[in-house]
């Protein structure tokens, strides 16, 4: 009801808009040029909308408002008359009739369903040639007018009869554009056989423009909705792929810090494989230092967890632990640490932070002295990696810290000071290079914490 409210009211606005041209020499061209302008526009509208949106239904009323706007309009804006013209027009009709009919029908069917369009626009277009072809050749053999009339009886009653079947579709689907083009299709069925019946001109003109006003408010929503949808479908993607970058990274982050720990549980391995050294006192102290990373790897392995722990640990022995296990690499290292710093932050993670570091050095630094340091700084426990390596650029203390960037002679994948940064960060903590000609020093500035809370990092 609400569409045929509206259509009425732009039938009455059409009324107003011709008698403002009444007695006017130019106003049935003009009229005719408007309908054929706003034609042009909704089939425009309507063809981006139905791409965009992918929808068949809107792809075949869009073709059928586009054949009447390109034929029918087309031969009354510039005035073409004469039975071969009104027989284009006619099949042009008869086009848009098995375009309505389709769009009522089925969205989507077998591959050969799909086909029909195109060949009814196939049809349409041929016979528009071949009644060309013979009115220029043989302009004997067309048709008689009265063969013409009623072609184009049947075909307008065909189009009127589809039209108000897509009304009904578009009702029982909740589909606007096929409610607003079947009830504008059906109004230019009932403009045209007034026309066929020699009605007033103004009447024929009224109904037309009305209904070509009808498929412009037909095409502007429906492009508008469109536009909504991929715009939600964008976001949808959008967000997929975020979720797609950031489990990618965490694999990548997970990867990086595997090999980490196995490049120091490696060396450990081949240490213990020694009998001598594997029954020493240093060999069980590598023994339990190892299975303290072999139980971190496990919590790697398994995924994060909720803490079931205090965030407080023993720098010291962390330290001591995992000297011990790099020097099995190669790696000359060296523990110093002040007194008996507890930092508040989680163990895993700091012993993730202190590993990434002396896997760096290892790996940029190979043969150089190492030295871990600790001690308590008022509120905070400063922590520092340092080595007498050929240290880095001038400058680039602070950008080797974010994420993909790697220092001039690196080969790794610029993640584990990325890592650590966000790590110390995300325990209230700090993460500093300090890099002055040879040596590079890594300076972590971590809460303390009371030393009365339960240890989370059991040490040799």
């Amino acid at each position: 009801m609400v569409e045929i409210t509206v259509q009425l009211a732009l039938i009455a606005a059409a009324a107003a808009l011709i008698g403002t041209f009444e007695g006017r020499e130019t106003s049935e061209r003009a009229l005719a040029t408007l309908s054929f302008a706003a034609g042009v526009a909704s089939t425009i509208l309507m063809a981006v909308a139905a791409w965009m949106s992918g929808n068949r239904r809107a792809r075949r009323i869009a073709a059928a408002v586009g054949v009447y706007t390109c034929v029918v309009l087309l031969l009354r804006t510039v005035d073409a008359g004469g039975t071969a013209w009104a027989l284009v027009g006619s099949i042009a009709v008869t086009g848009v009739a098995g375009l309505l009919l389709l769009s009522a029908g089925s969205a989507s069917g077998p591959r050969r369903e799909r086909g029909v369009a195109p060949a009814v626009l196939i049809f349409n277009a041929g016979g528009a040639v071949a009644v060309g072809v013979t009115a220029v050749v043989a302009p004997g053999h067309l048709p008689p007018a009265v063969i013409v009339v009623v072609t184009d009886v049947v075909a307008w009653t065909a189009t009127g009869l589809t039209g108000l079947l897509l009304v009904v579709r578009g009702v029982l689907a909740e589909r606007p554009l096929m409610r607003r083009a079947g009830l504008a299709f059906a109004t230019l069925a009932v403009a045209r056989t007034a026309a066929i019946l020699h009605g007033p001109p103004q009447l024929t003109g009224v109904l037309e423009l009305g209904a070509v006003a009808m498929f412009l408010l037909a095409a502007a929503p429906f492009l508008a909705s469109s536009v909504r949808a991929v715009g939600r479908q964008q976001e949808m993607s959008r967000s997929r792929l975020a979720e797609f970058e950031a489990v990618i990274a965490s694999v990548t982050e997970r990867d990086h810090e595997l090999r980490n720990v196995i490049a120091g549980l490696s060396g450990a391995a081949r240490v213990l494989t020694d009998e001598e050294v594997g029954s020493s006192a240093d060999g069980r102290r590598l023994l339990v230092a190892a299975g303290a990373e072999l139980a971190r790897l496990q919590q790697m392995l398994d995924g994060p967890r909720a803490p079931s722990r205090a965030c407080e640990v023993e720098v010291g022995p962390l330290l001591r632990d995992l000297a011990l296990v790099h020097s099995t690499t190669g790696l000359d290292v060296s523990v110093d640490v002040e007194g008996d710093p507890v930092a508040a932050i989680d163990p895993d993670a700091l012993a993730q932070v202190l590993t990434n570091l002396l896997v760096n050095c290892a790996r940029h630094a190979p043969g150089a002295q190492v030295w871990l340091r600790a001690r308590v700084r008022g509120p905070q426990v400063r922590v520092e990696v340092a080595d007498d390596g050929p240290g880095l650029p001038h400058g680039s203390a602070d950008a080797v810290l974010r994420r993909g960037v790697r220092g001039p002679r690196s080969n790794g994948d610029g993640l584990g000071l990325a890592i650590s940064s966000e790590l110390v960060e995300r325990h209230r903590g700090t993460l500093a290079l300090i890099s002055q000609g040879r040596g590079c020093t890594a300076v972590l500035e971590l809460p303390t914490a009371d030393r009365s809370g339960v240890l989370g990092y059991v040490g040799a």
